[in-house]
């Protein structure tokens, strides 16, 4: 009785958790892309905007988003493209905001995540799932005034 017990509690814990979403999906192929992982996610605030750059990377393959988003309540993403270096070539499009996450890093750098699909202009090619993330530093380059400081 009490390893039924036992067993009924282990597997009801294991049904709540959580199953981890890769980073890249593939919406119109179904191609495995579980070896894609995320190598950076550096912003910029600048008052109600933010501007970030995400690279994924696979073994042989590139994937980069350039996103704006619009702090507010909730916090949008304005515009967003993206570009995939592939072995056989390069593809891009448009990026649209499934869901968006955002901290305000009020004591620290800002946070963002969300689900993004990436379109090609026919349809929605990609999904990609980025955890909050706390932002690394700009991925702007300094301006000369800047470098001499």
């Amino acid at each position: 009785m009490l390893r039924r017990g036992i067993l009924s509690l282990c597997l009801l814990f294991a049904g709540c958790a959580r199953t981890e979403r890769p980073v890249l999906q593939d919406l119109s192929r179904h191609k495995d892309l579980f070896g894609f992982a995320i190598q950076s996610v550096r912003g910029v605030r600048d008052g109600d905007r933010l501007a970030v750059q995400v690279l994924i990377r696979g073994s042989s393959s590139i994937l980069t988003l350039d996103l704006d988003f619009a702090i507010g309540s909730p916090t949008a993403l304005e515009s967003g493209k993206w570009q995939f270096s592939l072995a056989n070539g390069l593809l891009g499009g448009m990026v649209s905001a499934r869901s968006v996450t955002f901290l305000g890093g009020q004591d620290g750098p800002p946070s963002i995540g969300g689900t993004f699909d990436l379109t090609d202009g026919i349809g929605s090619m990609y999904r990609v799932t980025l955890p909050l993330t706390v932002l690394q530093r700009s991925f702007r380059p300094a301006t000369s005034s800047q470098q001499h400081r």
